[in-house]
């Protein structure tokens, strides 16, 4: 089923409501996915609110879609971000897509002392891009807030600003791991992610009083270990779900 990114989406509309679909999304829908009339598609706003709507009218440079179902989806019990070092050949890219459909809730890049990438003036942009992406595909209802580019001194103050606990992901193999967090050093976390050749002194010794973790026994690619950061913190905030019931 054909998913479309529809920001405007709120609750107020109900089942039976027409609504209008144009620009970007209705070009793809239309002319690349060649979709038709009676086609039922889901809406995601990215903010927590999807719907079912059925195609009733397409014209050359709109659609009407009338609501069939809607449905809320709560804000994640255990959100988490990332903050990743911007990366060449576009793995940072990979760092955005992959954590996204994972369910990351914030995404922070950095500019680092070891970054071979530098920010442009459409990195953001290209990010927001493709976290919308991301969440059509795998109908993730929350679509990660993205924070400009900012070197790492301006950016933890802008994660713990944001509510998040920041947590070292390092390359110097602490004996500390995920499943070692207590709930309470976990806190609201954002994995620190270096670039290709790690972080410099200088940049550890700016976050020598954070928690840091291991993430694994060899030392991984950065947007691999981003991936294993989201993935790990899942399994880790389900035993928190769990441990929270059984109390």
């Amino acid at each position: 089923m054909a998913s479309i990114f529809y920001p405007s989406l709120n609750a107020d509309i109900k089942p039976g409501k027409q609504i209008c679909l144009s620009d970007e999304e209705f070009h793809h829908w239309a002319y690349v996915a060649h979709r038709r009339i009676k086609e039922t598609v889901v809406l995601n706003s990215g903010k927590g609110i999807m719907a079912k709507a059925e195609a009733v009218k397409i014209e050359p440079a709109s659609a009407l879609l009338k609501i069939i179902e809607i449905d809320e989806y709560p804000f994640p019990s255990y959100p988490f971000a990332i903050a990743f070092a911007l990366l060449k050949n576009r793995n940072d890219e990979l760092i955005v897509e992959k954590c996204t459909e994972l369910g990351v809730s914030a995404l922070f890049p950095l500019i680092t002392d070891l970054s071979v990438r530098k920010s442009s003036a459409n990195t953001l942009s290209r990010f927001q891009k493709i976290a919308i992406a991301a969440i059509k595909q795998c109908d993730n209802p929350w679509i990660p807030e993205i924070f400009p580019p900012q070197d790492l001194n301006r950016a933890l103050e802008n994660i713990k600003t944001q509510g998040y606990n920041p947590i070292l992901c390092s390359e110097r193999k602490p004996e500390q791991w995920m499943f070692d967090l207590s709930a309470e050093k976990a806190g609201k976390p954002c994995f620190m992610i270096g670039a290709e050749g790690g972080w410099s002194t200088e940049e550890f010794n700016l976050m020598r009083d954070l928690p840091d973790i291991c993430l694994a026994q060899q030392i991984t690619r950065a947007e691999t270990a981003a991936i294993v950061a989201s993935a790990q913190w899942l399994a880790f905030a389900q035993r928190l779900e769990i441990n929270k019931k059984s109390s």
